[in-house]
């Protein structure tokens, strides 16, 4: 019983984060040129209510990373994030990465969800 409710609690707190996050924590790596390098899932299957991380690789100098997703939510912010869903689907989870001199660029992984 105490493992349940403690399941219950965990999903709770993750379904009532936003679908999307941002960050304005700077990346440690300057004066590097930009490039967004690969957007990866540690899974691209999950069962329902699973809980994957999904990391940016990119360089650059004041890297920031905006992330967002079709449905789901975030735990985290930066580079690497956890994403999570509670229904069946596939999902797209996306991620922009910013730097200091105004370049931008977009990736997106698609997780399927069941």
């Amino acid at each position: 019983m105490k493992k349940i409710l403690f399941l219950f609690a965990i999903l709770l707190v993750v379904m009532g984060s936003s679908c999307s996050k941002s960050t304005d924590k700077p990346d440690e790596n300057q004066n590097t040129e930009f490039k967004f390098v690969s957007l990866a899932s540690q899974d691209t299957t999950l069962p329902v209510n699973g809980i994957t991380t999904v990391e940016a690789t990119a360089t650059g100098s004041g890297l920031t990373y905006t992330w967002t997703a079709s449905y789901g939510s975030f735990i985290g912010s930066g580079k690497s994030v956890k994403w999570t869903v509670c229904h069946a689907d596939r999902f797209t989870v996306t991620c922009e990465v910013k730097d200091n001199m105004g370049h931008s660029d977009t990736k997106t992984v698609s997780i399927n969800v069941h």
